[in-house]
């Protein structure tokens, strides 16, 4: 079942993703899976500590990213307004 996310560069879509990490490890299934290469990349940057579950989640994903742990297909994830996300990114001044 895919899970949807939204705004994941405001703080009431990281509020979301931290309650949905509340009880779990991963984005969605019992291992790392492309569900969490996915919202890794929609993040802007690490969380701020405020989000724990986020912040415990991305440094995990992170140090798997390292050393190429992540395998598992996922089940499917939409990030909601990651398209405006990403086009205000692509606007900042370099």
């Amino acid at each position: 079942m895919a899970v949807a996310l939204y705004d994941l560069g405001s703080a009431a879509g990281l509020k979301k993703l931290d309650e949905h990490l509340l009880t779990r490890s991963y984005i969605t299934g019992y291992q790392a899976s492309k569900d969490d290469i996915t919202v890794h990349e929609a993040l802007p940057g690490p969380p701020s500590s405020e989000f724990i579950n986020v912040s415990r989640w991305y440094n995990h994903i992170e140090a798997l990213l390292r050393i190429s742990g992540v395998s598992a297909e996922g089940c499917g994830v939409i990030i909601e307004g990651l398209l405006q996300s990403l086009r205000r990114q692509w606007q900042r001044p370099l």
